[in-house]
């Protein structure tokens, strides 16, 4: 079964048709001003880009390492399964009204082995995903090929023409016209012809089709499913043209080149990354404009990254006080030496130091099942936040289909930008107008778990998991570097830049904004494998010990690391830098310093997760026990007690994500309490729905009014934690359960510098937080002193 059937069987299975139309899919689309039904004609201008990789603002490739423009034409660059071409602007809609295009292709050098009818190229029309949304219809969407094979027979879905088109004319030239007409019966009457060179007629072939059936997107289609060249082109497109009044036009959902942006403000320094596609012309440049008295000014230029594609932008003395708007711009040859050129504004904002409360977005795990994440980004945009924090695992290596290509380099980091525009295509409007941050985690660097040893790499053979183990990073560093600068680039610079191990660089840095003093930490590079750091007969794999009855007193307590020397030097520093009106300080990681997870019992490892019982609202399923998980940071014990007794109570909160299991602790090291909160916020998408269903001792005191599985308790690596708030995956009768029933969501986090409270609140991804009605997650909000407890 490929990835089509695959798809087909997800999308119209029961529950997930219901989904797409009934009450339970929030995320309709919601077309913006400026879209209209129309006749208007799309021209393809591919003949006017110069040779790149990036096919044009109004395409979105599938894959993009698979695609490019060559000597005017769209071109695949591989015999794979399922590359399309979609196009963004246009799309068709139930109207009884007339479709045409046209297209040319001739298909490149294949082998005999491929020429059959399994492989074909041409349209694909009526294209629908998950949701009602022409992005989530890229991503998960089926719809009705039609095309020509590759031995040279035209088709309609399962109808084929009699009439084999000839080998010299498919390498040559063939031109693709399709129509659609209704008829007096309510049904298309659809026609495909194909042309020779001089425009005769070889053959055509027609019927009648459901009009619902091309309702949808648009897309260009390269299958290859039968191959043994894969690596080679299949086809190059031409002169792509379509129109009439079935089609709906919206000229604002072009993407690209300037992908989005990303920023932070310091004192005197802002520092803007803008993502770029793929353009790869040498020397390109890209500048930052501000607005200052009703005047565009050129503020700073930067070359683009020719890896990461970013241009990084520094400005110095940047005068915080007030909200500036801004636009990156681009200037792009086109091959009639005419200059296309491309902007991306966005603004500013002033820094909240008058404020007297501050709101923080904070986000994590970003698994692509809601994507495009329509109802996150509305439903978040109304809390008004002043900055936003991204946790980690911005996506996961699934996200967007086709798995990963870890070589050659080239291919591998544009199959990491693929991912990586993709996750902007979600979110950018909620960091457009604000400051962000952005962690990468384990699945960023496409590992499951990654414990990153100094910044060495992995053994080199071996499966995922006994590579990871090792200790290291399976990608080369060049790949670690091009995407740590994607994310990181515009942050505030490292408190100490030098490299570590591969040349691989740093971000762990110090951010004062709005009053409020972040420590922002990597808790990966620096860790100790514990395949490494425990004796062989514990039986490591993935992080858990398969022998909890292995010699401890073998483990390596004297050289294991957690956050590493350097990370510890950069706290012990932060902690003793106190600006004037600073407010808060705050840790900021991908995991929180305790393992909060339960399984059943005598589970020794956690991957049944994914299958395990969603219970009802409010169920307590008993049978589980604790578990030693040392991805988590409840790892090596010695070391989180190291860091949090070198803090002591210096910071007020830690925020972090990655654990899948919204929860608020409160850290404890010699007593329960001593030490700061800490808010693990939702998982964006859930793929893993860990769960906290502690089995209780006879003499438990759960917090005040709070349920059973609050109060005080030692993880499975003896840390002590104080529970406060705990979302555990519960059914909601909501559609898809996959994506509602694990507690999907993101954390609010606000700081109130008038009365020296921060509270923290959690909200599913569902709720309009505006509404009358809206409510948190139960447990939430939770509102305590900086230093006390909640009051």
């Amino acid at each position: 079964m490929d990835r089509r059937d695959i798809i087909k069987k997800l999308l119209f299975s029961t529950a997930t048709a219901k989904t797409m139309i009934g009450e339970a899919n929030t995320q309709k689309l919601v077309l913006p001003v400026g879209v209209m039904s129309s006749d208007e004609k799309y021209v393809s201008k591919w003949h006017s880009f110069p040779n790149m990789i990036w096919t044009g603002e109004d395409l979105w490739a599938q894959r993009l390492q698979d695609w490019c423009i060559k000597n005017g034409k769209l071109t695949c660059l591989c015999q794979g399964v399922d590359r399309t071409a979609f196009v963004l602007t246009h799309q068709l809609k139930n109207h009884s009204e007339s479709f045409y295009a046209t297209a040319t292709l001739c298909f490149l050098h294949t082998t005999e082995f491929a020429k059959r009818n399994e492989n074909f190229a041409g349209f694909r029309i009526g294209v629908k995903g998950r949701f009602e949304d022409y992005r989530s219809a890229i991503m998960t969407g089926v719809g009705i090929d039609m095309g020509v094979t590759r031995n040279g027979f035209l088709f309609i879905g399962k109808l084929m023409s009699g009439v084999k088109i000839n080998e010299e004319t498919l390498i040559s030239e063939i031109r693709l016209v399709l129509s659609a007409t209704p008829l007096p019966s309510g049904k298309n009457f659809v026609k495909l012809k194909a042309l020779d060179k001089s425009g005769n007629t070889i053959t055509a072939i027609s019927e009648e089709q459901e009009p619902e059936l091309w309702v949808g997107n648009i897309a260009l289609v390269s299958h290859f499913k039968f191959t043994d060249q894969a690596d080679e082109p299949s086809v190059a497109f031409s002169n792509l043209s379509m129109e009439g009044k079935k089609m709906i036009v919206n000229k604002e959902q072009v993407y690209g080149p300037i992908y989005f942006a990303q920023y932070t403000v310091q004192p005197r320094l802002l520092k803007l990354t803008a993502q770029f596609a793929p353009i790869d012309i040498p020397e390109s440049e890209a500048e930052l404009w501000i607005k200052k008295e009703n005047k565009w000014v050129k503020v700073a230029v930067a070359k683009i990254h020719p890896l990461a594609r970013i241009a990084t932008f520094r400005v110095n003395e940047w005068q915080s006080k007030k909200k500036h708007f801004y636009s990156v711009r681009f200037k792009l040859p086109l091959r009639n030496k005419e200059i296309q050129q491309y902007t991306y504004d966005g603004t500013i904002a002033s820094e909240p130091n008058e404020k007297s409360k501050v709101k923080a977005l904070a986000f994590s795990c970003n698994w692509d099942f809601g994507f495009p994440d329509n109802e996150v980004v509305i439903h978040a945009s109304k809390h008004n936040a002043d900055m936003a924090f991204f946790l980690g695992d911005q996506f996961y290596e699934s996200n967007g289909g086709f798995g990963i290509q870890m070589n050659p380099i080239e291919k591998a980091e544009l199959d990491y930008l693929r991912k990586w525009y993709q996750f902007g295509w979600s979110y950018r409007n909620l960091f457009r107008n604000i400051p962000m941050v952005a962690l990468p985690d384990d699945h960023d660097m496409y590992h499951g778990n990654i414990w990153g040893a100094g910044g060495r790499a992995t053994i080199a053979d071996g499966d995922a998991a006994t590579r990871q183990d090792s200790g290291g990073y399976k990608m080369p560093a060049e790949w670690v570097n091009m995407a740590q600068l994607t994310q990181t680039s515009h942050m505030p610079d490292a408190f100490d830049p030098t490299p570590v191990a591969q040349n691989i660089g740093v971000y762990y840095t110090h951010w004062e904004y709005g009053g409020i003093s972040f420590a922002i930490i990597e808790d990966r590079k620096f860790k100790s494998p514990p395949k490494e750091m425990l004796p062989e007969d514990a039986k490591v794999w993935n992080g858990f010990a398969a022998n909890p009855m292995y010699d401890h007193s073998k483990e390596k307590k004297d050289i294991i690391q957690l956050l590493g020397d350097r990370q510890l030097t950069f706290l012990q520093a932060w902690k003793g830098t106190w600006k004037k009106d600073t407010k808060f300080k705050v840790l900021v990681s991908a995991t929180p310093f305790c393992c909060l997870q339960t399984l059943p019992e005598g589970s020794k490892t956690d991957q049944q997760t994914p299958d395990l019982q969603i219970p009802e609202k409010g169920e307590y399923l008993t049978g589980d026990a604790m578990t030693q998980d040392m991805d988590s940071n409840g790892w090596p014990h010695s070391r989180r007690d190291e860091l949090l007794l070198l803090l002591s109570k210096s910071f007020d909160l830690h925020i972090a994500g990655d654990q899948h299991l919204p929860s608020v602790v409160k850290y404890g090291v010699q007593a329960y309490g001593d030490s700061a909160f800490a808010f693990a916020v939702p998982a964006l998408c859930n793929i893993w729905p860990r769960r906290w269903f502690p089995k209780l001792a006879d003499n438990h005191q759960p917090l005040p009014g709070k349920p059973q599985q609050t109060g005080n308790f030692e993880d499975g690596f003896g840390n002590k934690i104080t529970v406060h708030a705990i979302a555990n995956p519960h059914k909601t009768g909501r559609l898809p359960a996959i994506l509602y029933d694990r507690v999907p969501g993101y954390g609010v986090v606000e700081f109130d510098k008038t009365e020296s409270t921060i509270t923290l609140h959690c909200w599913p991804r569902q709720v309009n937080p505006a509404e009358q009605t809206a409510a948190e997650f139960a447990g939430w909000p939770i509102t305590f002193k900086k230093n006390q407890s909640p009051v």
